[in-house]
Order: C-alpha cells, then structure tokens, then sequence
C-alpha cells in the first residue's frame, strides 16, 4: 500500500511538473513532428534572419523551415535555436545585454511541394504571431565555434562568428493556437526585430539534421504580408543544403498524460515484482 501509494504521489507531482518543464526543451523530451532538428555545433551556420534588415533598412529578412506534422492538435510550443553576430546580444532598456531583448515574429504556412527545377517553399499565411521582450523564454543552451551568415551578401557571405547558443522558447495559448493536422507538412517562418539603434544581429542556427528540402529565405517589405519570392538556403563553404535547428512538442496536456502514464507503468511493475516475490 505505501508502494502504490509513493507512485501516486510520484504521478501527482509529474503532472503538476510537466507544465513547468515546457519552459525549455532538452534533447530526449517529447515532440510532435517528424523529429527534432538539433543545433550543428560543430560545423553550422547561424541565417541572418532580422526584420529591418541590418545593412538596408527598407526591408526585412525572414528564414523559413518546414516540418510534418506527426499528431494532430495545436501547435502550442515552439522552441528555436539561434545566435548573435560576434555574440553582441541587443540590450534591455537599462542598457544591459540580454538575448531576450528582442521582438520575433514566427508566422506558419502551408507548403508548396517541390516541382522541379521549383524547390518547395512556404505557402499561404496560416497564422502568425508576434512576440515582445517578456512573452517568451529564453536560455543560454551551450558554446560553439560557428561563422555567421548572410544570404544577401555575395561578395562575402561570411559576415562574422559566435559562440553562444540560446534556447528560445514560444508558447500559444491552446484556444489561439494553430490546429495542424497528422501527416500534413508546413512552414516555421522566423524573424526577429531589436530596439531602435541596437546594433545586435540575430541568427537562426542551422541544423545537423536533414528533412525534405532546403531550408529558404526571403526579403519582404515590413508593410507587407511577407516574401513574393523565396531562395533555397545553400552552404556557401560546401555548396550543401541547409536545414534550421527548431522543434515543436507536444502541449502540456499531453506531457501530464506521459507522466502520469510513465508512473503507472512503474506502479504495474512493482506489483508484478511483488506476486514473484510471494
């Protein structure tokens, strides 16, 4: 009886936990699409993806990713990785540094298949969302020794390095949030946005996993729903296609129920234990 009733407890307080813990994501928690796209630490590239764009203030710049949904319902967390140019981070109104002084406007689309020689890219408007300095979450998730790039650059599209890695963490609220359904494929579009003369320049950290096509960017005018045209995001070291680190997990509903059932599943084994043993 004190077993059965020390996982009780044990399944209790999980579920109370699982809300929490959605606060950051940790390579082994659950996910709700094809799989999670981890940072490359080792030789990946950080997108310029910042809205005015830093060297032309007449347009912004935006940097999109697709995923297939494997479980229907909302999407109500999002997590990004990403980086800053030469790891200077914009700064909070006491002039502080803080990567999460920052506004993101994450937008989901539909997508536009692959028709060659017309790679897939993102297609209509399904949702957007804008987020200011304190509506999300932010961590310093690890070091590494990466190059910095800028797509628009040609003449020297390696415009700097960093080291820092940030966790950034977005959460929708169930009722507001956007419905996607199993086996559908959409797009993660990315942009971020920094006070008025901060000189601070986000990236959004590439991948070391590979899923359908390339990634892609596009420069829009802020005034307008988004990009007319989209172009194939490319190594420029390698000439290999790239992908952006981010994953979508399930929402807190769904992380009480694998607690909750991770504790019964102990529960039915020690009882089994228990028959044996008598």
């Amino acid at each position: 009886m004190r077993i059965a009733l020390k996982l009780l407890t044990a399944a209790a307080v999980l579920g109370c936990l699982a809300s929490p813990t959605m606060a950051d994501w940790n390579v082994g928690d659950p996910h709700k699409m094809h799989f999670p796209q981890l940072p490359d630490l080792e030789n990946g590239l950080d997108v310029l993806a910042m809205t005015p764009y830093p060297f032309d203030p007449l347009f912004g710049k935006v940097v999109a990713d697709d995923w297939l949904c494997t479980r229907t319902g909302p999407v109500t967390d999002i997590h990004i990785w990403g980086s800053w140019l030469n790891d200077e981070f914009p700064h909070d109104p006491t002039g502080l540094p803080d990567p999460g002084a920052v506004t993101f406007r994450l937008s989901i689309h539909s997508d536009i298949p692959a028709d060659p020689p017309e790679y897939s890219r993102p297609g209509a408007l399904l949702r957007e969302f804008v987020f200011q300095p304190g509506s999300f979450q932010s961590q310093e998730w690890g070091l590494a020794s990466e190059e910095f790039f800028d797509p628009n650059n040609l003449d020297t599209p390696i415009i700097g390095t960093d080291t820092r890695v940030i966790q950034y963490n977005f959460f929708f609220d169930p009722i507001e949030a956007f419905r996607q359904e199993e086996g559908t494929i959409y797009w993660l579009d990315v942009s971020a946005t920094v006070a008025a003369g901060d000189q601070a320049v986000f990236g959004w950290k590439t991948s070391q996993d590979h899923f359908n096509d390339d990634s892609v960017y596009g420069d829009w005018l802020p005034d307008q729903p988004g990009p007319d045209e989209w172009f194939e995001l490319i190594d420029p070291r390698t000439g290999v296609s790239l992908d952006q680190a981010f994953v979508i997990t399930p929402e807190p509903g769904t992380l009480v129920l694998l607690a909750i059932g991770t504790a019964a599943g102990g529960f039915v084994c020690l009882l089994r234990r228990r028959k044996r043993r008598q």
